[in-house]
């Protein structure tokens, strides 16, 4: 008969699974009775297992059924039954929304504040392990998370007996073995457990503690932990639920915190930092718990004294979308204190520190909004509540098991989407939208308590302040609003005035009949207000895109043969707002809210229900440029990875699979004396004027030559004509003018030789001077003003032309300094007005020129607008022709939400 175990701890619990570490007080072996009853009838018997160092049994218990309690005993030649010891198995399966709680806390065994008589030896006798273990019970915690400092033994060698007396005294209160208070707790709970220093080694200890060696060693040895990943460390994970669980190592590969504050200073090591991006981007959790013993903010042995790595981690976790679904759970200040995210400036992500068990030097830190109480006796519980497209976290702080503090922590982890389908018979009659105006709300003003306000309006469109035809009139409210200052009001304003004019038709009610769709019952009646639901292929009355709408209440009504739910429902394209893609650009999809749309483009020319390119121009005004649409290929704007995109046009929604400009030309190619050749974008130049000879490319340049007759103009065009229109084109001259300027330019509305616009760059014969010209055929119009800069020789010059009806805007600058902002010519043509015609450039010089054989080269010539789109037609099954004009826009812009 024997009587050897004297300690029993269960941690690495799962849904079906746990380990069991049990130690005698001599060499030996010895069997495990599982049941899922306290009289310990009818137990699994697992083993025999032999002992590993220093007499610990280690017992993996498997094929347990999931949110189910235990009670397990070691026979070793007798059940001691002073050691029996109860655990629960995880509520479920991972991946599932699991609802649960644990508890946890740190630091015990420090003398000091307070009442510190339960301390024997650096080890807590504490009767908050009392206090904690009946919690246990009643709340029935899944686990409890032991966060660091078990004991005060400061450890500074390396003596595996040391720390084995350590857990032996920790789990017997003292050398003489019998259940005491932390030793009953840690029976009637699974655990989770990771150092801090003072567990680890001596006061703020390190990766050089000479104790690191015989800690990793006699952790292994008693520890009832997860995986570890690293037999240099101890940092480990668990999931349940979708909420994963990171407990870090915070020692064994610490730089000493007096290290200098380099990049390359670190608390958790390459190998740690490794493991943990990898998990955070492979796992199929929605909600991380990060458990680190070392506080995130203030204090000294701390996150504080690893600036560089810090913002490393928070740069990691941005990137991979978790700050805004992550807790930060510690103790290490001896302290109950919970910050609910924007009091943390490194993250705002919520904190919640639970401590001390039993540890004095008290201190608080002004960073825990919610509150910070320094004590003995405090522990915290950590209740998830998953609701599926919400993670409630709700941290609770306790002392002596009364509540100090609470604060819930709710992570967005995803809207459910109720997919509804009409033409498969989801949905009931009446299904029609409401042509009323009760959500239309075009002007909002936003007023701030004691403060100012704001008034926002929709000024164009149908939906606008216009009166119609051109607007809907005039709808108008106010709000009152507790904001911090009046600059929010702008915004406040202008998110109300986007919900109230969304170009979407209202279905205020949704009839789903649930008799003759059981399979929809599970899915419509846990349907949360605020989520989403779609509705596809809609009536052949109505639009052909889905329907998106928004669940703002329903009922259900049951009766003899019938089952239906009638749900309330407001407009949801409204709040599908920009989202940054999963990785780079080609992830973005066609047809997600992550690109920003133009400021307004249309088509410029009738196209048939069949046909792949428009020709599409946005806009420009005096004032400043709006963006055109990005390009495939071209000079400029060009993101071929950003490809496909979904635009809509007259109901119609296109797949835009190449976008480039109207034409453009590098003149990387050899043409020799005749022609220019075919453009980089694909249209062939044709030539006026002068004589074809003169006419070259020399594999980086279009030239021109002057042999002769140098008053004529010389017309270089391509094909397409266009009304307005921006163009940009690099222009030099190989010799300084003499006699009279030569004056190149950039064509517009080209019709004839008698007929065009051109925007000319005056190269003067007086020092190296420059000017600007604008002319209808060779007839010019306005001044001509002075050019800040000088020319030389085979200087090259950038001449942006924007033209706007019949105004045309210059603007000059050499190459290799930033593009000005101002434009140095702005005429308007009112004689003779040309309505569109073809570009391309011109050359020619005034009268009296006497240059010898003058070169003009031109370079990098690019219609910004209009644009040419190829597209795949009718995503969206609508097939229609299209009329020059029609508004062109993203299918699903990316909205800014408040």
């Amino acid at each position: 008969m024997a009587l050897n175990v004297c300690s029993v701890w269960i941690g690495a619990t799962t849904a079906t699974t746990a380990r069991v570490k049990a130690r005698l007080t001599v060499a030996g072996s010895g069997t495990l009775l599982v049941a899922d009853n306290e009289a310990m009838s009818g137990p699994v018997v697992i083993g025999p297992v032999a002992s590993g160092g220093d007499n610990v049994l280690t017992f993996d218990v498997t094929d347990l059924e999931a949110g189910a309690q235990y009670w397990v005993l070691v026979d070793d030649g007798a059940l001691n039954v002073s050691f029996k010891a109860t655990f629960r198995t995880h509520p479920g399966a991972v991946g599932e929304p699991l609802s649960y709680i644990f508890g946890a806390a740190g630091d015990a065994g420090l003398t000091g504040d307070g009442d510190d008589s339960y301390i024997t030896s650096a080890v807590s006798n504490n009767p908050v392990f009392d206090t904690m273990r009946a919690q246990a019970a009643a709340e029935q915690w899944s686990w409890f998370s032991h966060l660091g400092d078990l004991h005060y033994r400061n450890i500074a060698t390396n003596s595996p007996a040391s720390f084995r007396t350590a857990y032996f005294e920790n789990m017997n209160y003292g050398p003489v073995v019998g259940p005491f208070r932390q030793g009953d707790f840690f029976r009637s709970v699974a655990s989770t457990y990771v150092w801090d220093d003072h567990d680890f080694g001596p006061n703020n200890s390190d990766r050089t503690s000479a104790s690191r060696p015989a800690a990793q060693q006699v952790y292994r040895e008693w520890v009832p932990h997860y995986p570890l990943p690293d037999p240099a460390g101890i940092y480990q994970s668990w999931q349940v639920g979708r909420v994963l669980y990171i407990a870090s190592d915070v020692r064994s590969f610490r730089d000493p915190n007096s290290d200098p504050l380099t990049p390359s200073k670190t608390m958790l090591g390459t190998a740690q930092k490794a493991w943990m991006e990898t998990l955070l981007t492979t796992t199929s959790a929605k909600a991380l718990v990060w458990q680190c013993p070392s506080r995130w903010v203030g204090g000294d042995d701390t996150w504080n004294s690893f600036p560089h790595e810090r913002a490393e981690m928070i740069q990691f976790l941005g990137d991979t979308g978790w700050l805004d679904r992550m807790v930060f759970m510690t103790a290490d200040m001896h302290a109950t204190s919970i910050c609910s995210g924007p009091n943390n400036p490194h993250g705002s992500f919520p904190m919640f520190m639970f401590a001390s068990l039993d540890a004095g030097a008290w201190s608080t830190g002004p960073e825990y909004d919610i509150g910070s109480v320094a004590g003995r006796r405090q522990y915290g519980t950590l209740r998830v509540t998953d609701n599926g497209h919400t993670i409630a976290l709700t941290g609770t702080g306790y002392q002596d098991g009364s509540v100090l503090m609470s604060h819930t922590a709710y992570l967005h982890v995803g809207t459910p989407v109720l997919a509804l389908n009409y033409a498969a018979g989801h949905i009931s009659a009446p299904f029609e939208p409401t042509k009323d105006d009760q959500g239309l709300r075009n002007e909002v003003t936003a007023k701030r308590e004691g403060g100012g306000e704001y008034t926002y309006a929709l000024t164009e469109g149908a939906r606008s302040v216009q009166d119609p035809p051109h607007g809907a009139g005039l709808y108008d409210d106010s709000i009152s609003l507790e904001v911090a200052n009046d600059d929010q009001l702008p915004d406040q304003a202008a998110w109300r005035v986007h919900l109230g004019t969304v170009p979407q038709a209202r279905y205020p009610t949704v009839h789903v009949d649930l008799a003759a769709n059981p399979d929809l019952a599970d899915d419509v009646t846990s349907l949360y207000l605020g989520d989403r639901a779609t509705i596809s292929t809609p009536p052949p009355w109505l639009p052909p895109d889905p329907i998106q709408l928004i669940a703002e209440g329903g009922t259900e009504t049951y009766a003899l043969e019938r089952w239906s739910m009638e749900v309330t429902a407001s407009p949801g394209s409204a709040w599908t707002v920009a989202q940054l893609p999963p990785g780079d650009a080609s992830t973005a999809g066609p047809d997600r809210p992550n690109r920003l749309d133009t400021s307004g483009s249309h088509l410029l020319a009738d196209v048939t229900s069949t046909a792949t390119e428009l020709l599409v121009h946005t806009p420009q005004d005096a004032l400043q440029g709006h963006a055109p649409w990005i390009n495939s290929e071209g000079l400029t704007g060009v993101h071929p990875t950003h490809f496909p995109l979904d635009l809509r046009l007259g109901g119609e929604v296109v797949r835009a699979v190449l976008i480039k400009p109207l034409g453009y030309d590098t003149f990387t190619r050899t043409v020799a004396a005749g022609s220019w050749g075919t453009s980089t974008g694909g249209q062939a130049w044709t030539l006026a004027g002068g004589t074809a000879s003169e006419r070259s490319v020399n594999g980086s340049r279009g030239l021109v030559a002057m042999p002769s007759s140098p008053s004529s103009v010389r017309f270089q065009v391509l094909p397409t004509a266009v009304g307005d229109c921006e163009i940009r084109a690099r222009l030099s001259l190989d010799q300084l003018a003499a006699g009279a300027s030569i004056v190149p330019g950039i064509l517009l509305r080209y019709v004839d030789t008698a007929n065009f616009y051109r925007a000319r760059l005056h190269f003067h014969t007086t020092s190296g001077q420059l000017f600007a010209s604008v002319t209808r055929d060779t007839t010019q119009v306005g001044g001509t003003p002075q050019i800040p800069y000088t020319y030389t020789a085979g200087a090259e010059f950038e001449l942006r032309v924007r033209l706007i009806g019949q105004r045309v805007l210059m603007r000059v600058w050499p190459v290799g300094i930033p593009e000005p902002a101002r434009w140095h010519h702005d005429v308007t043509i009112t004689t003779n007005p040309i309505a569109a015609g073809q570009v391309g450039t011109t050359v020619s010089a005034f009268a009296g020129n006497t240059n010898v054989n003058p070169v003009v080269s031109v370079d990098n010539f690019e219609v910004i607008t209009p644009q040419r789109i190829t597209v795949t037609r009718s995503i969206n099954t609508v097939t229609k022709a299209q009329t020059a004009g029609t508004a062109i826009a993203l299918a699903q812009p990316a909205i800014v939400a408040l």
